[in-house]
């Protein structure tokens, strides 16, 4: 496997990992077949009728997999927060090991349904997807985001339909997909990490990777389009293995004479994109060799450098095209089954066949120029034994379904044996998923002429042309015609995925007709059925929503086969959540709002969780980041990105300028704000950042001194100071307060307050019994009946805060309760009415308030900060608390002025006073 390290953009692609997605979901039906990943439930149904039959080779099959360590229940799996392949601190195997367990896990429960085993990998799934934030490393994280998302998306498929898998927690799931694995995955197949641009710098060549990094995260983008529903993620996995995304030639095997080498003659050259099928299997001729794959054989692009990684190129294009097949798109038969000849191939070389055709094939290595002595001129293939565990879906399909003999592929069959999935310490036992023989065995083996299906092949006419979509000139005079209106594949949108020129959806409003083509020499049996209801042979659909549409026909043998049409429109994909920041002072943060110092400069980017649109900010600009001028007002930005897709998101950047930021020294502490804490007898500094146009003698404080700092010693009491300067004809005044712990809690007469939290000047205020309190907008001088309440010494400095309206007092979890036995204490600041409140004893539970008002605690010996005061309510009436025993003589009324005679929990009136009953 090919490695060169590219940082920058391996960071890029994995901070792009890290961006949350909306909350809206993309999950109305786009035609997918699910489960439609790896297995199809026809596939399950199929499986359990033969474990039923008591068939010995499927019987055999299972019994590996309830037997695997990685399929119990009880298996154990262990997250990372970043996953890291290549490079240092490699954990990747954890992954590999973690999509294992929950896909094996998945099986059981897809055959035997079993609950422990649904739980199991219900559980394995969320743990990673709670857990993991991004996949990092050298260039080698490529393989890891191709290899371990594709798996993590075919065991999740399996999965999808469990009803102990709640939807909030399948939606997470794929939003964990689409955010920390499609990006990195696309972002390799239309970069290849800085090697495809053609630009004439020596390490730029499209194939300078070999095929398995390609198709692996082709794999891994097809199967998350799957998982999500998403028809133009799906169309650009699939277009990659389909179409020759570099364009540059139209033969897909281009031969170049070879003058540096002691080759008289032409090699195959790697000039393009080497998981495209005319890439990846490089030949495809006819053989002398006895073979029954359409009498052909193809050498594969990694077949001269061994049989390992030939092998495992195989079997990712077999999963590939499996996952098509799965969907109505036969790729087994693709380019004339040119795949079938590279199966064979492969099979012969890892049996020791001698002989096998071959041409030579050059790889570039370490440079772009096939001339230069450090490329690889190959001159024949790699043999040796090479087992994967794929060959029973090879044998299911082409002899199973297909009724084609496949002789190298049978033998490769046979000594792999009843295959398991992924195992051991290294990667290569982790590349496939496994249990071939398990999901794919036919009866027979080998499928009667009179039960064969019939291989459609797709056309489309377009109302108008739409050459932007197909994949390139070379592709389209192959497949269609110039014109942009008639094509001979059968998918739109998605397709285009070339470094320069990212392909877009089908506009909206076109008139599409669908036309399934039968072979040549078959008559049509009229037999069609669409997924839209129709039953015509063709259909004509309008593209206004992304959909795969999908028809079966029935020959005249009464066998199905099925063709689909998968057509991704603007505006309806996956929705696209911006992830703001803005880079102030050095410093990135993620917000899109921020006060700023006046004359600043600050840079804005929205990162989208999908890559590869364009911008238009509200200033005109189109690059994705923004400078701002030098700010002397409030201001606000707006960025609309529109992904290729044709889904558009809009952030909103709000930037207040305000002319001072303070901040206070506290030792070595450097705290921002203009408030803080210090023990008796302690010192602070207080400072102040001011625009350049201000010099630090034009600074005064209250105390007579000048500068930019002011520093306080030996403080005993809390105290308050100004600071004031002129910019523009204003004057300006800063406060600032350091606030010195009493060493006694507060004492307080018992009475009616209301809780104000100074910073805001929001009150406390209650939402009804087992609700929690926050401090909402309210007037301290008429603060609304659930801000009142009655503070009510219990203990020596202990207090009960009860509300007004219904006598609930509020427990140490800040929620209100129907006990009245919650204490709290109330620390005081020396010299100030501000307070502290916390629960709790030795170590002190402290309220701190957050930006909505919500309040969270913090354990401390000390108060952090002073940020409340009670206010006494304006009548200064106390409310006093009693319970119904009390009242023997006096005449009790509700506030309405009605007399009760038998009261409950509540506020009432008694000679004209307001009393609380408890009980």
């Amino acid at each position: 496997m090919r490695k060169r390290v590219h940082m920058l953009l391996v960071m890029f692609l994995f901070t792009l990992g890290q961006m949350a997605v909306s909350a809206q979901e993309n999950d109305v039906d786009r035609g997918f077949i699910h489960p439609g990943g790896l297995h199809t439930q026809a596939d399950f149904d199929r499986v359990k009728q033969l474990i039923k039959d008591k068939n010995e080779k499927v019987m055999a099959a299972y019994n590996v997999l309830k037997s695997a360590a990685y399929s119990q229940s009880s298996v154990q799996t262990y997250p990372v927060e970043t996953i890291v392949r290549g490079g240092s601190g490699e954990n990747y195997i954890n992954a590999a090991r973690g999509a294992t367990m929950a896909y094996q896990n998945a099986l059981r429960w897809k055959i035997d349904g079993t609950k422990a085993n649904a739980d199991a990998a219900v559980r394995i799934l969320m743990a990673w997807a709670n857990t993991t934030t991004g996949v990092t490393g050298n260039s080698d994280a490529a393989l890891a985001m191709g290899l371990y998302g594709y798996q993590f998306a075919q065991a999740a498929e399996l999965m999808r339909d469990y009803e102990g898998w709640s939807r909030e927690d399948f939606q997470k799931y794929k939003r964990w997909m689409m955010t920390v694995w499609y990006p990195g995955a696309v972002t390799f197949l239309r970069y290849r990490n800085g090697t495809w641009e053609n630009s004439g710098k020596w390490w730029e060549a499209p194939g300078h990777y070999w095929s398995n990094w390609g198709l692996c995260n082709a794999l891994c983008v097809a199967s998350i389009g799957v998982l999500c529903d998403d028809v133009y993620i799906y169309n650009q996995g699939m277009s990659f293995f389909k179409y020759d995304q570099v364009g540059n030639y139209a033969n897909p095997h281009t031969m170049h004479t070879v003058d540096a080498h002691d080759f008289d003659g032409q090699a195959i050259w790697n000039d393009g994109l080497t998981d495209f099928l005319g890439n990846l299997v490089v030949t495809d001729e006819e053989s002398d060799l006895e073979t029954g794959a359409y009498g052909r054989l193809g050498q594969m692009n990694e077949s001269g450098r061994d049989t390992g990684h030939s092998a495992m190129a195989l079997g990712l294009a077999i999963d590939l095209a499996k996952l098509g097949w799965n969907q109505g798109d036969d790729l087994f038969a693709y380019m004339d089954h040119r795949l079938a000849s590279g199966i064979e191939y492969v099979a012969a070389q890892t049996q020791n066949v001698e002989n096998l055709p071959w041409t030579p094939y050059l790889y570039g290595n370490n440079g772009y120029y096939y001339s230069d002595y450090r490329s690889w001129l190959m001159m024949g293939p790699a043999l040796g034994a090479q087992m994967r565990p794929y060959w029973g879906t090879v044998i299911g399909i082409y002899e199973g379904v297909k009724g084609v003999k496949m002789p190298y592929a049978e033998i490769s069959y046979a000594e792999m044996g009843t295959d398991g999935g992924g195992e051991g310490s290294t990667s290569g036992g982790y590349d496939h998923l496994g249990y071939s023989v398990l999901m794919n065995t036919r009866v027979p083996q080998l499928c009667p002429a009179d039960q064969l299906p019939t291989e459609l092949t797709p056309k489309m006419e377009c109302s108008a042309a739409i050459t932007t979509l197909v994949p390139s000139p070379a592709v389209e005079q192959r497949l269609g015609n110039l014109s942009g209106r008639i094509f001979l594949h059968n998918e739109l949108g998605g397709l285009v995925n070339k470094y320069n020129q990212i392909g877009g959806a089908v506009p909206n409003g076109r008139t599409l007709t669908l036309m399934p083509q039968l072979p040549e020499d078959e008559e049509d049996t009229g037999n069609w059925r669409w997924n839209t209801g129709e039953e015509t042979r063709d259909i004509t659909v309008t593209t206004d929503h992304s959909y795969i549409y999908r028809v079966t026909y029935t020959n005249s043998r009464g066998i199905e086969s099925q063709l689909c049409f998968p057509i991704a429109c603007e505006s309806d994909g996956t929705p696209i959540e911006l992830t703001p920041s803005i880079v102030y002072n050095g410093e990135t943060l993620e917000t899109d709002t921020l006060n700023v110092l006046y004359g600043s400069k600050v840079q804005l980017t929205a990162n989208p969780t999908m890559g590869g649109g364009t911008w238009k900010w509200s200033s005109g600009s189109t690059a994705q980041t923004l400078t701002t001028p030098a700010l002397t007002a409030d201001r606000q930005y707006t960025v609309t990105y529109k992904h290729t897709s044709g889904v558009s998101s809009t952030q909103v950047f709000r930037l207040g300028v305000h002319f001072c930021e303070p901040y206070i020294l506290v030792g070595t502490k450097r705290v921002q704000g203009s408030e803080t804490v210090v023990a008796s007898g302690g010192s602070a500094t207080l400072g102040l950042v001011v625009p350049s146009s201000v010099s630090a003698n034009q600074i005064s404080w209250s105390n007579g001194e000048t500068g930019e700092t002011l520093e306080l010693t030996n403080l005993t009491q809390s105290i308050e100071v100004e600071a004031s300067f002129t910019l523009s004809g204003k004057t300006y005044v800063q406060r600032f307060a350091v606030f010195v712990p009493d060493a006694e809690d507060k004492l307080l007469e018992p009475g009616n307050y209301v809780v104000v939290h100074v910073p805001t000047q929001r009150l406390l205020t209650h939402h009804g019994m087992g609700e929690p309190v926050t401090f909402e907008e309210g007037n301290a001088e008429s603060p609304r009946d659930e801000q009142v309440w009655f503070v009510n010494r219990r203990n020596s400095a202990k207090y009960a805060l009860i509300s007004l309206p219904d006598s609930f007092a509020i427990s140490s979890s800040i929620r209100l309760s129907s006990s009245t036995s919650y204490s709290y204490n109330l620390s005081l600041a020396v010299g100030s009415n501000r307070l502290a409140l916390s629960s709790g004893y030795s170590t002190r539970n402290y309220w701190i308030v957050g930006s909505e008002g919500t309040i969270s605690t913090k354990q401390a010996s000390t108060p952090t900060s002073f940020p409340f005061e009670l206010v006494p309510v304006s009548d200064g009436t106390a409310i006093r608390p009693i319970v119904v025993g009390e009242m023997v003589k006096d005449k009790l009324y509700d506030l309405s002025g009605r007399q009760v005679m038998n009261p409950t929990r509540g506020l009432y009136i008694i000679n004209g006073k307001k009393v609380i009953v408890n009980k």
